[in-house]
């Protein structure tokens, strides 16, 4: 496997165009690294945070959409930005605008074998599922549980834009093959595989800590890497898979973490219904 997160100097930018024949990936826009230089500076002002987001109409009302959705979780509809702003305060607004600019960056890669649409309702769907399931298991950490569980795939379009053949392969076996996960498949037949590669890009694009180390290990079943139960057990949600049961989830969270199966088919049922307004959002 690539040892990436081995190497002292490294480049991300530099990995991905070797790795890819000189691809490079797009930058996020002008406006939304405004935003996330603000978000990131305790010196700025939650009205000048606020103003920097209306500077971009398009990411200005997503913002709203986003934070008036089920899925986000906040008690009180918000129409004003400004207030929804320091409702939200800087960690959750960071994520809205995350998502955001990677939804708006990643390529569009409808294939046979991969839809977009399909991609984003399967994130959207873990990222619910990851909050109402850090509400039991890790309060503290439900924003960046959402973050994650919406974020953890991004490599998947690039890939499958730059490797369209091989990934054709590889979700035919997936699909053909229960015993085996994603990201063993994309290692036997590429030798890298999408955690890897999306921690990458997380780091390349100036991504959180928290984030790059939990795309980069949400697979991994090692109870000493930085990636809290909620990320591992959405990793069940099988999105690219034919048949979607959520039964490994059911276990998983009832076997691992003394959950009861209908306090599981409890949050299930509404991270389900809290995600479908969210993927429309991320069409």
């Amino acid at each position: 496997m690539l040892k990436f997160f081995r190497k002292k100097n490294r480049d991300p930018k530099k990995e991905i165009m070797e790795l890819f024949a000189n691809y490079e990936l797009p930058s996020f826009p002008v406006a939304v690294m405004n935003v996330l230089t603000a978000l990131r500076d305790p010196d700025i002002s939650v009205s000048e945070i606020a103003r920097k987001v209306e500077s971009d109409p398009g990411l200005h009302v997503k913002v709203l959409k986003t934070v008036n959705s089920a899925a986000f979780g906040l008690s009180r509809h918000v129409n004003n930005l400004h207030r929804a702003v320091a409702l939200l305060g800087r960690s959750r607004l960071e994520t809205i605008v995350l998502t955001q600019a990677v939804n708006r960056t990643l390529p569009k890669a409808d294939m046979p074998f991969f839809d977009m649409r399909m991609f984003w309702q399967s994130a959207a769907r873990r990222a619910s599922l990851a909050r109402h399931l850090a509400q039991q298991l890790h309060p503290a950490t439900q924003v960046e549980a959402f973050t994650t569980g919406l974020l953890q795939d991004m490599a998947l379009p690039v890939l499958v834009t730059l490797k369209p053949k091989e990934y054709e392969n590889i979700f035919k076996r997936y699909n053909d093959d229960a015993g085996h996960e994603l990201d063993e498949i994309e290692l036997e037949i590429l030798g890298y595989n999408h955690p890897t590669i999306g921690a990458l890009i997380a780091e390349e694009w100036g991504l959180p800590k928290f984030l790059i180390n939990a795309i980069n290990h949400h697979h991994t079943s090692d109870d000493s890497m930085p990636v809290d139960a909620a990320i591992k057990l959405v990793t069940h949600v099988y999105g690219y898979r034919e048949d979607d049961s959520l039964e490994d989830l059911f276990n998983a969270c009832i076997e691992h973490h003394r959950l009861t199966r209908e306090l599981v088919e409890s949050i299930v049922q509404q991270a389900l219904a809290d995600s479908d307004e969210l993927s429309q959002m991320l069409k």
